[in-house]
């Protein structure tokens, strides 16, 4: 009986392995015939990479070691090195002090001071809790008992060494000051982002702007073409120079820009509000220090948990957020700050989870760098080592990735029926680069790794969407 019960256990293996290999022979079949055969891919670099999760070994590919332009998909490296290397947990810290001393009326003969912890949520939009920072600030100076500063307000921005180095040097000139480029500093305000509000009247008539935001900005006339407007800046210039053409008849057409520099700009605001307070006067100055200040603590701010900036920063896919993750990846891990030294140790993750693929050069945090070079097999060797350290679909890192049909990039991809919901994933474009890469549960209910990328591609954005998609459900179908 023993016997016979063994030899029923290897046939019933032997047709589960048989019935595998068919499916993995089927699929490898269809994407070949599909990529070989598409007139559109003559002149496009096409790359496929899928692996069982449970055994990890690769069940397709095509062209799956040939290096390409990653874009965003690079946020899955860095997502999962922040998790890990300072926990789901985390939180950035802003300390308020003081320098100087308080007499019994309340004049603070010395400073107000920020000191900045590299948190990129302070007054951001995604977090309605961080938006009252100021308020904040201003709240804890009088709680202190300070009626009146006999000083200045000071930003402390002293947290990273190479100051001047606010984004990535491998970036294009063309993206500095776009609003999906904004800097990183050690005190950031809003998003590093800024908006004007601009009124237009007839062709011809000269623009104004509907707020009092005080610019050097020299706006041009309104034009009856396509409303294409441009601001370009320079991270170490304060002018910002807006080019294009604007809608006419328009009673307000925003335009959004990154700011120059996030804590001057925290300085004036925060500025502005003691001089409503009466605790300054208005001929009073806010100063930037690169130089670290002590303080008499009077509050420390924290940030959201790490794990719901990672899910902010996935689901619309922050540049921004991304870049301070690996900047302060490089600060916290070797002690600099730098850009250069953050992607190292993104870099370093791969070697601690055991990943052997090769072939990856990585420089920024967000992927907005097209020096960046991945492979398909390296990211899903990526995913399927990530996945088990994590803690699978219970982690900060899965939970942070956009479902198909529902959320995030995702929400709107032309997917089938079939594929809603089976798909958590990262997707990474720019002008030729249409990428994604992350996790799918097949027809059978198996769980894969995959990773997709389109490179230089002359047709429109839309139909490579299609054409990927093509391929994500001849995985789903063949699994």
């Amino acid at each position: 009986m023993k016997n016979s019960f063994k030899i029923v256990v290897a046939f019933i293996l032997f047709i589960q392995c048989v019935i595998t290999s068919y499916a993995q022979n089927e699929m490898q079949k269809s994407i070949d015939t599909y990529c070989n055969n598409e007139k559109n891919f003559f002149y496009t670099s096409v790359a496929v990479s899928v692996r069982d999760l449970e055994s990890e070994k690769i069940i397709a590919e095509y062209n799956a070691n040939r290096s390409m332009t990653p874009a965003s998909i690079v946020k899955l490296y860095t997502s999962a090195a922040a998790l890990s290397m300072l926990g789901d947990d985390f939180r950035f810290k802003t300390t308020i002090g003081y320098t100087g001393s308080i007499d019994k009326n309340g004049t603070l003969t010395g400073d107000v001071v920020v000191i900045g912890g590299g948190d990129p949520t302070t007054g951001s939009k995604f977090f309605p809790s961080t938006k009252s920072f100021i308020d904040t600030i201003v709240k804890t100076v009088t709680d202190a008992g300070i009626l009146k500063i006999r000083g200045r307000v000071v930003i402390d921005c002293s947290l990273y060494k190479d100051e001047k180095e606010s984004i990535p040097k491998t970036w294009l000139f063309d993206d500095y000051g776009k609003e999906y480029a904004a800097g990183v500093f050690p005190v950031s305000f809003q998003d590093n982002i800024y908006q004007i509000s601009i009124k237009t009247g007839n062709k011809g008539e000269i623009t104004g702007l509907t707020d009092s935001t005080e610019t050097n900005i020299t706006l041009t006339e309104s034009a009856s073409e396509d409303s294409t407007i441009l601001l370009h800046s320079n991270a170490d210039d304060q002018l910002v120079k807006i080019t294009g053409y604007l809608p006419p008849n328009r009673n307000e057409y925003v335009v959004r820009s990154a700011m120059p520099s996030p804590p001057d700009v925290l300085g004036m605001e925060l500025h502005q509000a003691f001089f409503k307070k009466g605790l300054v006067q208005y001929t009073h100055e806010y100063r930037i220090s690169k130089k670290s200040v002590n303080v008499n603590v009077l509050k420390e701010i924290y940030s959201p948990q790490l794990q719901y900036i990672v899910g902010i920063m996935n689901y619309y896919s922050s540049n921004n957020y991304a870049e301070h993750l690996v900047k302060y990846l490089g600060y916290k891990e070797k002690g600099s700050g730098t850009f250069s030294d953050g992607a190292v140790t993104v870099i370093s993750y791969f070697k601690k989870l055991g990943v052997k693929s090769g072939g990856t050069a990585i420089y920024d945090g967000s992927g907005l760098s097209r020096t960046n070079l991945i492979n398909a097999n390296h990211m899903s060797e990526f995913l399927v080592k990530e996945y088990a350290a994590a803690g699978g679909k219970n982690s900060s890192f899965y939970r942070s990735l956009p479902t198909s049909g529902r959320t995030g990039t995702l929400r709107s991809f032309p997917f089938s029926s079939n594929l809603v919901d089976k798909i958590h994933a990262k997707t990474g474009s720019m002008t030729g680069v249409r990428n994604m890469a992350g996790y799918m549960e097949t027809k059978s209910g198996k769980m894969v790794s995959f990773c997709v990328m389109f490179n230089g591609f002359f047709d429109s954005d839309h139909k490579m969407k299609e054409k990927q998609a093509k391929i994500l459900e001849m995985i789903y179908n063949n699994y």
